[in-house]
Parts: C-alpha cells; structure tokens; sequence
C-alpha cells in the first residue's frame, strides 16, 4: 500500500485535519509516512517514545527540530527550544507556549502548504496532547494537515491523546486508515525487490512456508528477504521468528557496530552519536565506522538535528528491542546507571535532561539520583504547565526514596509531595496526601531539621487551601512562627510570608497576620529576597485598611513575581486578587482582563481545584455589575457551580457582591437570598468581614421591604457577635452604614 499527498490534501476544503495509520508493529505505519513525507513540501516529523511520556512536548520539540527553523521565531519557543535562546519574559501560561508553536506553523503554511507527521502517539505525553488539540482547531483555516501513527488496540481510552482523538472523531475531522497484513502477491513483490542483484528462484514451497511464518507483517517479511539475500537460504533453514532474524544480522555486525548497538539501545530513543561517544569514551574515527555500518544495514537511520548536530534512531523500534534484550541484567544496569551519571553532569546546562536522568538513574538502580531528578524534572513540568507528567514525576520520585537515608528521604519526599500537591489531586487522593506530609513532618520535627519541616508545612496549607479546607489555618501560622526561629533566614522569610497572606485571606488574626509579614519582610530584606506571598501579603494589609492604590501596586508585583518563578499556581490567586479589588473599588471593567487572564491560567492547572469555577464567577461578577445581557444566567450558574464544589474561599465574597448589586438595583428579594446564603457560608469560615458585610446587606433589604421586625433582630445579632475592630475598611463602612439606618428606624 502507498500514500501520496492526496491522502492528507492541505485543500482548506477538505474537512478532515488529522490522518491516522492504525495497525500492528511492523506492519509499515511509519513507512508509510516517510513515503508521504516524499510527496509533500513541507513536512514536520516527531515520534514518541514510551520511555518518555513524562517528557512534557517531547514529540514537538523533535518536530520543530526536524526542519530548519525561520531566522526569526517566535520567543516563547526558547522554552522547548533552549538553542534559540531563553526568552526576557516568563509566558503567564500554556497558551502564549501554544500559541508561540501555532504562529510558526502558521508562517511555514504561508510560504507552502505543511504537513505535520507525528509518529507513535500512543505514547505521546498530555503536555503535546493538549498542544496538538490546539494546533488543530487553531489552524484549520490553513494549508496545514497532521499525519499520525498509533499500534492497534494500545490506544488508552483515558489517554489525553485517546480524547483528542476521540473529538476529532465527532466532529468529523478524522481520517483513518487501518493498515492490514500484506498478501501473497505483495510479499513475493517485497522479497523479489530486496533480493534484486541475486538471482535465485522463489519455490512454492518457500512462498508458502515465508508467507506462513511472517504471517503477512511486512518487517518480518523484509527480514526473512534480507536473509535469503544474504546467504541464499531456502524456507527449511530461515529462522522462524523475527527476533531470531533480527539478532543473526545483528551477528554479522563488525565490533565497533556491536559495542555502540546497546548503549545506543539504552537510550531509548533518538539519541546523539557524540553524547553516546561521551558516555562510553567512544574514539571519533570508530564511532563514524559503526554510524556507517549500521546505516548501510538499515539499523538505524537519520532523525532530528539539533544545532549543527544530526541525531539517529532505530529504523524500528522492534530492532531497539531485540538489541536491548540482548544485553544482560546486570550489564544493562550498569549501562543505565553511566548513561545517568554522565547526563546528570550536563543537565545543569540544559534543564531539558532532567527527566531522561531520572529515568535512567531509576532504571540504573541509583534511587537518590532518580528521586533528586525526578524533583527537578516535576518542577520543571509545572512551570511548563505540564501537569499530568508532573504528579507522575513525583509519584515515581517518592517511590525511589523508600530506600535512601532518613534525612535524603524526608527531604525529597517533602519536596515530591509538595510538587503533588501543587500539580492538583482528587479529593480522595488529597486525604491519603494528608497524612503523607504530617507523617514526614512529624520525622522532620524529631530530627530538627526545621527547613523540611517548613517545606511539608508549604505543601500542607497549599493542599488545604486548594480543598478549601481553613480550619488549621490558624495552627499553621503558629507553626510557621515556631519553625521560622530555627530555620534559616531564606526558610523563615518564606514561611512566614505564606503563612501570613493566607491568614489575612481567612480575614481573621489580622494582627498576627501583620507582625508574621512584617517579619518575613525584614528577613527578606536582609538576605535581598523576592517573595511572592510577601507582596501578597502587604497588598492584603493595604487591602484590609482601605488603600487600594497601594494594595493593587502590591498586587501587581505579587503577579509579576509569580510569572518570573513559572509558579502558576500562585500567579492564578494574585489575578483573583487584582480582579476582587477592582470589583471592591466599583469598576467592574477593570476587572474584566484579570477574569481572563485567570480563566486562561486556571484552564491549565489540573486536579479538582476551584480556579476556573472562580474565574468564571469572577467574570459573571463582573458582568453582572455591567448590567450585560445573559449575566444574571451566568451568575447564577457560577454560584451553583460553587456551591457544588463547596468553594467557601470564594462563595461567601460572590455573594456577597451580588447581593450588593442587587440592593443597588432594587432587587431586594433576591438580595435577601444572596445575602442570608452568603451569611451562612461566612459563618462557617469564621470570616468578619464577610459575615459583617452579609448581615448588613440582609439588614439594608429587609428594610427595603419593610420587613423591619427580622431586620431588627438580625441588627442585633450583628451587634452582639461582631467586633468592628477586627474588620476591613470596606466591611467596616457596610458596619457604620447599618449602624444609622437601624438608629433611624428606631
């Protein structure tokens, strides 16, 4: 079977966006593909590989890789491509990454129409699942169309890839093909073309018996070909299986083709001649005799430059396999643990490698350094909003430090988990998280060692805040206070300013809240640190005194700060901040962009979190106050949605704002709704402000009403249970306001 152009037509018209090959190992899938890639101008290649799935966009850094990039690209492309240089400003998000790849497929469409060929997706990661899905509706107006491969029946259903495939599907922008066994006529026309310069006669017999034993895989077939062509043999002495076919040309290899076969099988994927030489102290002059021999043998074959530098992989991934049978246990991993210790020593230049060390430390029985990588590698997985391979980064780092010293191993097992946590977690597995990190505190606390005890109090409040579990708020701030004495100044620093801000946002022991920041600030200062939590919580002392000026500068640089870390999670909560301070301040316009910009941030972060429910009813808020048509449905769903997920950060405050609106506008019953809802969750949370501004609103429009005997007692509930002291300037103005209403009424 052939493919030419026609098949994947980069004709507009054309509906289908995404050819796929189906079909069993071997059965010429990626075959097909080069012959497409012959017939077309322009065609990008990438393959995944299975021992990458945690190597966020791994195929489309190769892609890119595989053809000359423009003299100009797009900035953001030095996050996957670190040879194009690493960009001044940190993307706030995924998107302007994906967007950065969509702008250069974009122009390479211009000049000539494009086809991007992506090989084994079954193992593509959800990081270049999700870029695909983008790439696909984004560009479906131009000349460009994607050409993928996937084994029969190894497609996950709850794959990201499986998903993208699956819509692709509905929406009627799919085109498959299922590659079947060739038949006698094309196995006779396949073993005839290898064996073209040797002239022998193909028995009956011979057809039958090959035929039989290949079974119509066309691999195996050009294998039992390359024998006969070979030495000649008839059916009755060709091996009977492909491995066994593949390791006798394998014998025949020269030494040098031979010691370079199993390292360059242990990388496990494309890998650089001049790193493999680096790793086994390989000469030049018999590393190109060996590239050469295994070339002519079509073993391995050319793949992706990078620089100036051409990489190789295996004309199949079956070829790698058999090879890297071949190689001992043992030997295999020692292979592994070399091939990690020498890339561990050059990944403090190129970050990229981290998780390929992890891999092979794991594989190569070095736990310390499979768990140290596996860390680094989660952390650079959430900066680069690869969520997915950051949990499972962090799950198989905290199973390699099962074995290490106690100190080594609470220290990463802290720093795994709170990676976990930041990377998002269901609500079951957020219990199981739980008692995780307070077992290793506690191990932490026994040992004295105060700066992984800060760090499993991090990863404890990031846990409960994503839960919107407040209860221990409190607790945790004193901890941090008893672990900051004995930690150092950079520990103490952060720790107090995390748990300051997050104490000002419960909006409770706003004096302890002041002195724990004050101090961090201090601390800080001291040793020239920038703390996001720091500029978080100094925008909410401003915030809770009524100097809004002064709160949004704080804020502002809190946001910044976090887009300079790639520390997403906290970037989503200042946005939150600077649209609810535009909404306090009564310019619900303003508001607006920071809606969006958490929306977009909020839609890349995973787990069962609350940021896109918050975005959402942030917007709706906003919206609202606009008087737009369709808010008040959008409101009302936002609220919903809240109340399902039991979002008590938030709930009470969207209430609260809507229940304002709606006093202003008269629409008194349901602000009497909002506000006794909004009352009942901010009791809950023990929040004064909120719980004062609620039961003033409810107060403010059960006089409108009339209803002066409810409005009455409310009053005084209000008057016995809240301090005005402790409350903000904004609930304290709603306080004073109510405060004169009801001394009218009497």
């Amino acid at each position: 079977m052939g493919l030419d152009s026609r098949v994947v037509s980069t004709d507009t018209r054309d509906a289908s966006q995404l050819l796929l090959l189906i079909g069993e190992p071997g059965i010429g899938k990626t075959r097909l593909l080069e012959e497409l890639r012959e017939t077309v101008p322009v065609a990008l290649w990438g393959r995944a590989f299975a021992a990458e799935m945690v190597r966020p966009y791994g195929i489309w850094i190769d892609a890119l890789r595989s053809v000359p990039l423009p003299a100009t690209v797009p900035p953001e492309l030095g996050f996957l491509l670190p040879e194009v240089g690493q960009p001044a400003v940190v993307p706030p998000d995924r998107s302007y990454l994906f967007d950065a790849v969509v702008q250069l497929l974009a122009a390479w469409a211009s000049q000539s129409p494009l086809v991007v060929m992506l090989d084994d997706i079954q193992w593509m990661d959800e990081a270049s699942s999700a870029l695909l899905n983008y790439a696909t509706r984004l560009l479906s107006h131009l000349p460009i169309k994607f050409a993928c491969t996937v084994r029969s029946g190894e497609l996950s259903q709850k794959s990201a890839i499986s998903q993208v495939v699956q819509l692709l599907r509905r929406e009627q922008r799919l085109k498959t093909i299922e590659l079947q066994a060739i038949d006698r006529g094309g196995m006779v026309e396949l073993i005839r073309t290898v064996n073209a310069d040797h002239s022998f006669n193909l028995s009956v017999e011979t057809v039958d018996q090959v035929f039989t034993d290949s079974g119509g895989n066309p691999l195996f077939v050009l294998e039992i070909a390359r024998a006969l062509s070979q030495s000649h043999l008839t059916h009755a002495n060709h091996a009977d299986n492909l491995e066994a076919l593949i390791c006798d040309r394998l014998e025949k290899l020269e030494d040098a083709a031979r010691d370079l076969l199993p390292w360059a099988a242990a990388f496990g994927r494309s890998f650089k001649p001049t790193t493999v030489a680096q790793v086994i102290d390989f000469p030049l002059p018999q590393l190109l005799t060996a590239i050469e021999q295994l070339e002519q043998q079509a073993i391995i074959r050319p793949s992706t430059a990078t620089g100036n530098e051409i990489g190789y992989d295996f004309a199949h991934d079956i070829v790698r396999q058999v090879v890297y049978r071949q190689i001992s246990e043992p030997r295999r991993q020692l292979v592994h643990l070399q091939i990690a210790q020498r890339l561990n020593q050059s990944s403090t230049s190129d970050h990229a490698l981290v998780s390929d060390v992890a891999h092979h430390a794991a594989l190569g029985g070095d736990h310390k350094l499979a768990a140290s990588a596996a860390l680094l590698a989660a952390e650079r997985c959430l900066k680069l909003f690869a969520y997915t391979e950051a949990a499972a980064l962090a799950e198989r780092g905290i199973q390699h430090c099962q074995s290490l010293d106690q100190q080594t191993q609470i220290r990463l097992q802290l720093g795994l988990l709170r990676v976990w946590a930041l990377a998002g977690v269901t609500n079951d597995r957020a219990i199981q998280l739980e008692t995780e990190i307070q077992q290793w505190m506690t191990q932490a606390n026994r040992l004295g060692l105060k700066e992984d005890e800060a760090l499993g109090l991090e990863a404890l409040t990031i846990l409960h805040f994503n839960q919107n579990k407040f209860a221990d708020f409190h607790q945790y701030s004193l901890q941090a206070a008893e672990i900051s004495l004995k930690a150092s100044p950079t520990t103490a620093a952060r720790l107090l300013a995390f748990s300051g801000s997050y104490l000002f946002e419960l909006g409770r022991d706003m004096e302890q809240a002041e002195a724990l920041l004050l101090e961090a600030q201090s601390l800080a200062a001291r040793v020239d640190l920038q703390i996001t939590d720091l500029y978080a919580g100094l925008a909410w002392i401003y915030y809770h005194k009524g100097c809004y000026v002064e709160a949004r500068a704080s804020m502002e640089r809190a946001w910044q700060q976090s887009q300079a870390e790639q520390d997403h999670w906290r970037e989503c909560i200042q946005v939150s901040y600077l649209a609810m301070l535009e909404l306090e301040v009564g310019d619900p316009t303003a508001a607006l962009p920071y809606c969006q910009e958490m929306a977009i941030v909020a839609a890349k972060i995973q787990g069962e979190g609350s940021e896109g429910a918050i975005a959402a009813a942030l917007k709706a808020l906003a919206n609202y106050k606009l008087q737009k048509a369709g808010a008040e449905v959008d409101l009302k769903q936002a609220i919903s949605t809240l109340q399902q997920i039991d979002a008590k950060r938030m709930l009470p405050y969207v209430l609260n704002v809507a229940a304002e609106a709606d006093l202003v506008s008269q629409r008194l019953e349901l602000a009497v709704i909002r506000a006794e809802a909004a009352l009942e969750v901010a009791q809950i949370k023990n929040h004064a402000s909120e719980t004062a501004s609620a039961w003033a609103i409810l107060i403010h429009s059960l006089v409108g009403l009339g209803n002066l005997e409810w409005a009455t007692a409310q009053f005084e509930s209000l008057a016995r249970h809240i301090d005005r002291r402790e409350l903000s300037a904004h609930a304290q103005g709603w306080f004073d306001r109510t405060m004169q209403l009801m001394q009218k009424q009497s």
